[in-house]
Formats: structure tokens, sequence, C-alpha cells
């Protein structure tokens, strides 16, 4: 993300969309009742056209809606902003903007610290690499990219390979598959900038598969880090991520900081170095004995309760990591109300 231009005396902040991660980020700062401009479609009748009503265009134009719905799929790589048009013709009637890759939304509303924090992260975490994770065994590969908000599952291949005893065929299939799975792996390299790949499996394959890399496709191979997991296809791709695999080729990925992050409360709650739900969280604060607090970004969005807990934890210099519910992590911290603390110390109450 760019900001393009920022004037919070008028609250207003207008930004450049450059990855699907920044749509995200937007879909968790835009709320019902602010404003948002961008360019858009909107159907316009002629004079002539009102006899003949199926007889429309659609004009590009410039316009302004105040948020009513909001609406952000990853696989969609739109989000959607549905309000009534605040001014210029036709105002007071409905109209939806989509939000894409390349938009350069201005957004007016009353922005709240940890918003700004997090068109902050959004532009920081601009130049961040992107992973390709790869879960490999004997004819079976999944394809997961990390992204900020979570992993996005793009591809799969299944390939039948013959047993042991028919070599021939065996390594016939076999190379058919590597080619597959490598030219695959190629692709994501070229198209979406990503920079390594982790290839991961159960089994000797995973091996055998850097062997035939570096043997036909040499200049790939410095690119593929080889690490092993117990299972395979997705829950594969999540044990990648848990076993920190991704913090050791990328140590600035937000998803594996924030399932470790998850991790630690967990672990720590048991031993009562942790806490979570509202009440205990907020007494923690209040006692200054929170080290930082973790909340997933959907009850952050929601709760005006939370938001000013965040901003109260700030002043008593607690930090605040927003964790996303589109992973793993983010699921397991909303089972426990999504809240929870890390704290400086033991609680005695």
């Amino acid at each position: 993300m760019r900001i393009i231009h920022k004037d919070l005396s008028k609250d207003e902040l207008k930004v450049k969309v450059e990855t699907l991660d920044d749509l995200w980020h937007l879909s968790q700062v835009i709320e019902p009742e602010d404003v948002v401009f961008d360019v858009t479609y909107r159907r316009q009748q002629s004079k002539q056209d009102m006899i003949r009503s199926d007889k429309t265009e659609k004009i590009r134009i410039y316009l302004g809606i105040r948020v009513e719905k909001i609406e952000f799929s990853h696989y969609s790589d739109t989000l959607r902003l549905t309000g009534t048009i605040v001014e210029g013709e036709q105002s007071g009637s409905y109209h939806t903007l989509n939000i894409e890759v390349r938009s350069t939304p201005k957004i007016i509303k009353h922005w709240k610290p940890h918003q700004l924090d997090r068109i902050k992260t959004a532009v920081e975490s601009a130049n961040d690499p992107q992973i390709l994770i790869v879960v490999i065994d004997e004819g079976e590969s999944d394809f997961g990219v990390m992204k900020q908000y979570g992993i996005d599952f793009v591809a799969s291949i299944s390939r039948n390979i013959s047993g042991k005893r028919d070599t021939s065929n065996r390594k016939r299939e076999k190379d058919a598959f590597f080619k597959e799975v490598t030219n695959k792996i190629a692709s994501y390299l070229e198209e979406s900038g990503i920079s390594s790949v982790i290839v991961a499996g159960p089994g000797f394959v995973k091996e055998e598969f850097y062997s035939w890399v570096k043997e036909n496709m040499r200049a790939l191979a410095p690119k593929l880090h080889i690490k092993s997991v117990s299972v395979t296809g997705k829950s594969g791709i999540w044990e990648v991520v848990k076993r920190g695999y991704v913090g050791d080729v990328c140590m600035e990925s937000r998803v594996a900081s924030e399932i470790t992050l998850i991790e630690t409360l967990f672990r720590k709650i048991v031993t009562d170095e942790a806490v979570y739900g509202l009440d205990a969280v907020r007494t923690a604060v209040e006692n200054s004995q929170v080290e930082y607090i973790l909340v997933t970004d959907e009850l952050l969005r929601l709760s005006k309760n939370v938001q000013k807990l965040i901003e109260f934890a700030k002043r008593m210099r607690s930090k605040s990591y927003v964790i996303s519910t589109s992973h793993e992590g983010g699921e397991k911290l909303r089972a426990l109300g999504g809240l929870g603390a890390i704290l400086r110390f033991k609680t005695s109450y």
C-alpha cells in the first residue's frame, strides 16, 4: 500500500492499493458511516433510453458513498463497499464501489489510533517477500502462498505413480510428476514475485524432487528450502508454518509470527502467565501486568470496548498485536473470545 494524500485535520486519507493484502487491511479499517470516494462505473440513461429502459450504458465516474456494507473475499480479489451516494447526480441512491488492486480510494472517517497503525503496517509490509509452500509426497502435491491475512491455497497436483516393481513406468511417471510440480513453481516465481519456496513432505520424495530439480532445472534449486513435516495436504502446509520454517526462511512473515504469538499465549495460560477475555485482560492492563495484547481483527473492528482497551493499554506501555482470523491461529484466539494478554509476571487474582 502507498499513501497518496493524508490530511487528518480533515479526516482524509487517500491510498494506492498495490496487493491483495492491502484490500484485506482496508476491510479491517473501513466501517459503516465512513465515506469512500473512488472511480467506478454507473449506468446512465438518456432521455431516449427512458422509453427503452433495457438500453443503458455504463459510464466511468468518480463518486463517493457513505458505507453501509463491507464485503471482502481474497478469492474474488475485490473489496466491495455498498452504500448511498453522498454527492453529485443520483445522490441518495445506492451504489457499490469495487475496490481492486491499483485502485486509489479516498477514505474520510474518524481515524482511530489502531486503524492508523493498521495503515502503517500495510505500507511497511509493501516490500515483504512472499513465500510459496509446496507439500509433496508420492504423486501428490499441494501449493499454498503465504499472505498477510493467512495462507492462500492455490493449487493441487495428483498423478498415479506405478509401484516399485514396475521400474520403467515408475521412473517415467515420477519424472513427469516432478516436471509438472517444477513448472508450477516456476510459474508462481515468474508471475507473483515470490522470492522463496519451501518444499516439505513426510517421506523421501521431497529429497528426490530436490535432486531432480538440481539435475534438470539448476537455476531453480537455490530458491528451494527442503523441510520435513508429518502429513500431506493443507494440514502439511499449516504444519510448515507451525514448525517455524517460514520464520527460518523469512523472519518478517506476518502469519508465522502471529501463529507463534498464539501458541505462546496458550502455553502461558497453563502457567498463569497469560489471561484471556475482556474482564481479565482489562484488570491486567489496569494493574500494569500486560506485556502485550492479542486481539482478533474482527473483534477489534466490532467492539468499541475493546478499541478503548487497546488505546488504554498503549498509554500503559503495553503492545498490541492484531491477529487475522483468516488463519488457524486467529481461529484459536476467536475460540477464547478473541482477546488475550501475555503478562509481565504471574497473575495473583
